[in-house]
């Protein structure tokens, strides 16, 4: 359902989805005993990406699904199919898999990489 979503949702589909998601949360939280909010911290990390219509929002869910990128703090622009990522991620394998998940997204035609890897003390 959140891949139909993706690819061409309206934001009253989205708006829809979303209050559909918070009842089931509400509902988990109370079951589990709201397991210290860890359910709706995991939601808005989530929510991140389809907060941003269009392409852009596409590449950053999917950065965000990703669990090596999941805690990276990604930026994600775009202009045409052209997208570009920003941020500073802590290793040179997540900026190449987060690089790889970009230009694999439907209608990406280029990627233009200005993530940095940050500098180990």
């Amino acid at each position: 359902m959140l891949a139909a979503c993706l690819a061409g949702c309206t934001g009253e589909d989205t708006d829809r989805l979303a209050r559909v998601g918070h009842k089931l949360i509400e509902k988990a939280e109370a079951a589990t005993g709201n397991a210290d909010g860890k359910i709706s911290s995991g939601l808005q990390a989530v929510r991140g990406g389809l907060d941003q219509p269009g392409l852009a929002g596409r590449v950053a869910a999917r950065l965000r699904w990703e669990r090596i990128l999941a805690a990276a703090k990604i930026d994600v622009t775009e202009s045409g199919g052209t997208v570009e990522l920003t941020g500073t991620v802590p290793e040179q394998a997540q900026k190449q898999r987060a690089l790889e998940l970009a230009e694999s997204t439907a209608g990406v035609e280029k990627v233009t990489d200005s993530l940095l890897v940050a500098a180990k003390e």
